[in-house]
C-alpha cells in the first residue's frame, strides 16, 4: 500500500466514522449554527442517526440553522500535520458551485507548500455533495491500496467526476425557496398541489430542477427508474442514499434497487447536516455511476 500521502476530505462527502475508518480517510468538519448554537457537522463520538434525527427536527420545527465556510487557519491546521510527517495530500471538497470552501483551502494549500518545499497538495473541486463526493473518495483510498500514485489517484477523481449522478426529491419547497432556487409563488403552489421536483446536480456542481412529478410516492419511484436507467456497469458499483430523516423512505428505494439491479451494495446514510441544511427534512437523494450526469430538462417550472 502507498501510504506516502493521505487522503483527506470535509464532512459534505458524508462519510462516517466507521468508513472514514476502513478506508483511512481524514475529515474536515464544516459548523452549522443551530439556533444560535455551534454544532458539528461530524463528530466521530456521536450517533449520527440520531444526531441526524435531531437535526432536521429542529428544522421542522423552525429553528434556524446556517453553516459556515471551512477558513484558511484551520485547513492549515487540518494539512500540516501530514507535512510535517513527510507526506503528501489529496483533499477533495465539496462542489464549488455550492461553497466557496474550495478557494480557502487552495490558499492554505499553496502557503504550505511553500513553506514546507518539496511537499505537495493537491485540492480537488469534487462538483459534489454528499455520497456524490464521498463514494469518489471511498474509490481513491482503493486506488492508494493497489499502489496508485498521487498524480494517478488525483487523475482518476478528475476523470469520473462528472461521471457521479446525484438525483433527489424534497420534503418541502420552502427550502428550495429559502435558497433561491425557486420562487415563493412556486413554493406555495407546489406544495399545495403536492408537486415534487425531481432535482440533480449539473455540470457545475449547482443544484437545478430536472423535473418535476405529482406525490411524493411518484417521486420516489422516479428516482429509482432514472437510477436503473442511467447507471453504468452496475455490478462493479456501490450506490449511495442519503436521506434528512426519511428512513422508510430511504429503505424503500433502497430495497427496490437491491432487488432489481446487480450492484455490490447499496449504503443508507443521514444526508450530511451541511448541505442537508438546504434541502431541508424529508430530503431522499441517490448517487451512482453514468456515462455522465443527466441532461436537465429546460425550463422546468412547478407551477
Amino acid at each position: 500500500m502507498d501510504m506516502s500521502y493521505e487522503i483527506m476530505t470535509d464532512s459534505a462527502s458524508n462519510l462516517t466514522k466507521d468508513l472514514l475508518d476502513k478506508y483511512r480517510i481524514r475529515m474536515i468538519s464544516y459548523i452549522s449554527n443551530v439556533g444560535g448554537e455551534e454544532f458539528p457537522c461530524f463528530d466521530p463520538d456521536r450517533d449520527e442517526a440520531e444526531a441526524g434525527h435531531r437535526f432536521y427536527e429542529a428544522m421542522r420545527e423552525g429553528i434556524d440553522t446556517q453553516t459556515t465556510l471551512i477558513n484558511m487557519a484551520r485547513f492549515t491546521e487540518f494539512f500540516e500535520p501530514v507535512l510535517k510527517e513527510g507526506r503528501d495530500i489529496i483533499y477533495v471538497c465539496m462542489s464549488g458551485g455550492l461553497s466557496g470552501t474550495i478557494q480557502a483551502a487552495r490558499i492554505a494549500a499553496d502557503d504550505l507548500m511553500e513553506e514546507y518545499e518539496g511537499r505537495r497538495i493537491v485540492c480537488i473541486d469534487s462538483l459534489s455533495a454528499s455520497l456524490g463526493e464521498g463514494l469518489l473518495v471511498l474509490k481513491l483510498s482503493r486506488l492508494r491500496a493497489m499502489g496508485a500514485t498521487l498524480d494517478e489517484a488525483a487523475a482518476f477523481y478528475e476523470r469520473k467526476k462528472l461521471k457521479m449522478n446525484h438525483i433527489f426529491t424534497v420534503g418541502d419547497l420552502k427550502y428550495l425557496k429559502k435558497g433561491g432556487r425557486i420562487s415563493s409563488a412556486e413554493a406555495f403552489i407546489g406544495n399545495l398541489l403536492s408537486i415534487k421536483p425531481i432535482l440533480k446536480a449539473d455540470d457545475e456542481g449547482k443544484i437545478v430542477i430536472h423535473d418535476k412529478v405529482r406525490s411524493r410516492r411518484r417521486a420516489l419511484d422516479y428516482l429509482v427508474d432514472m437510477t436503473k436507467a442511467r447507471i453504468a456497469n452496475p455490478s462493479a458499483q456501490m450506490i449511495g442514499i442519503a436521506h434528512c430523516d426519511a428512513p422508510m423512505e430511504a429503505e424503500y428505494i433502497a430495497t427496490r434497487l437491491k432487488k432489481e439491479l446487480p450492484v455490490q451494495d447499496v449504503i443508507v446514510r443521514y444526508y450530511d447536516l451541511c448541505t442537508g441544511s438546504h434541502v431541508g427534512p424529508g430530503t431522499i437523494a441517490i448517487f451512482f455511476m453514468g456515462e455522465n450526469r443527466m441532461d436537465a430538462v429546460a425550463d422546468v417550472r412547478l407551477a
